[in-house]
């Protein structure tokens, strides 16, 4: 699976990037900064959600612990894309 997460470059790392690589996979899926293909009905949902502002204003009142990653990745798993359907 290649990823092209905006957070793997230099300069301030997210978990996925500090995981070692074959773990990547399992951290960008709760990650709140993948930027990758679309994996499932969560990641539509991230997207609609921060196109919107509705991801900025629960982040604002919650904090960065809101549980967004998780949430996104239970919703991956229960309805999934097949690969590489974005």
């Amino acid at each position: 699976m290649r990823v092209s997460c905006v957070h793997i470059r230099p300069g301030p790392r997210c978990a996925a990037q500090m995981a070692v690589p074959e773990q990547l996979p399992a951290a960008c899926e709760t990650c709140d900064h993948y930027r990758g293909p679309s994996r499932g009905l969560g990641d539509v949902v991230a997207k609609v959600a921060q196109a919107t502002g509705v991801a900025a204003a629960v982040k604002a009142v919650a904090g960065d612990g809101c549980g967004c990653g998780q949430r996104r990745a239970a919703l991956n798993r229960a309805v999934p894309f097949k690969e590489g359907a974005d």
